[in-house]
């Protein structure tokens, strides 16, 4: 954690501590790949897997492989559908946890940008300069 995060003025809890304390170690955040999925799913709520391989432009096997892991964490579920066409299609669809898992993360994010960056996402930023 940088100096000027000192964990005496942090205002995050000890489980947003523990989800900064673990990036970069296998979880279910810890791939940019999986975040996009989940953040996907909170707008589609259920979708299918070709909707979704087109929302998070990434090969099959990877989509494939994290939908697993995701499914491992209880963040999703995935089922066989066999609707009217050549072949049965796989849904997708966020579970409850998985969508305040996500909601979470996507908070956590925000208050560690807002803290870098500023309220206005501005503030020290030397972008274009």
């Amino acid at each position: 954690m940088p100096p000027e995060m000192d964990r005496g003025d942090s205002a995050l809890g000890k489980e947003e501590e523990d989800l900064v304390s673990d990036v970069g170690a296998p979880g279910p955040f810890s791939v940019s790949t999986r975040v996009g999925i989940m953040a996907a799913l909170l707008g589609f709520k259920r979708t299918t897997f070709t909707e979704l391989l087109l929302a998070v432009k990434t090969p099959k096997s990877s989509l494939n492989k994290n939908l697993g892991i995701l499914e491992d964490y209880g963040f999703i579920k995935q089922r066989r559908s066999f609707l009217p066409g050549p072949r049965p299609r796989t849904i997708i669809e966020i579970t409850p946890e998985g969508e305040e898992a996500t909601k979470k993360y996507l908070e956590l994010m925000r208050a560690v940008a807002d803290r870098f960056l500023g309220s206005n996402g501005a503030a020290g930023s030397t972008i274009g300069q």
